[in-house]
């Protein structure tokens, strides 16, 4: 379990994401390149039993960590896409001239263009990935690491 707490976790502390596609990507293509190996010669030799050996257990944990970040970042994009989207409805609805400032929550960021009556809205999607919305343009951007 802790495990994937950590998976879910992991994709949105930035120090985290730097030791893991720096340091860990090759250890773990290795590790699930072994794992997968293992797998399927236990399968093989063992039949029924291969998913009450301890091994079985010990290799499935670098999958599912990996797995859990996947997810992790899936639903995270979508809730904050779906509530950034609320709060775009709500500002071209309701204002003819947008606010300087906007309290938003959960790591949705709102900023007003000087000298224009437009905005911008923001948020971290996971791995360095920001999502943004420029009202001027009408469209959604993706913003990685190295932007």
């Amino acid at each position: 379990m802790s495990v994937i707490i950590l998976g879910i976790i992991t994709p949105y502390i930035d120090y985290f994401v730097v030791i893991q596609m720096f340091f860990l990507l090759i250890p773990f293509i290795g590790i699930l390149l072994f794992s997968l190996i293992l797998f399927i010669t236990n399968l093989f030799k063992k039949r029924k039993n291969v998913f009450t050996l301890k091994s079985t257990k010990i290799i499935t944990i670098i999958p599912l960590f990996l797995l859990a970040q996947i997810i992790s970042v899936f639903i995270i994009h979508k809730v904050q896409r779906f509530r950034s989207e609320q709060i775009i409805e709500n500002l071209k609805s309701n204002y003819k001239y947008y606010p300087q400032k906007l309290p938003t929550n959960y790591g949705i960021k709102y900023y007003k263009l000087k000298d224009l009556n437009e905005f911008r809205i923001e948020y971290e999607r996971g791995f360095f990935v920001r999502e943004v919305y420029d009202s001027t343009v009408k469209t959604w951007e993706s913003y990685g690491w190295n932007d």
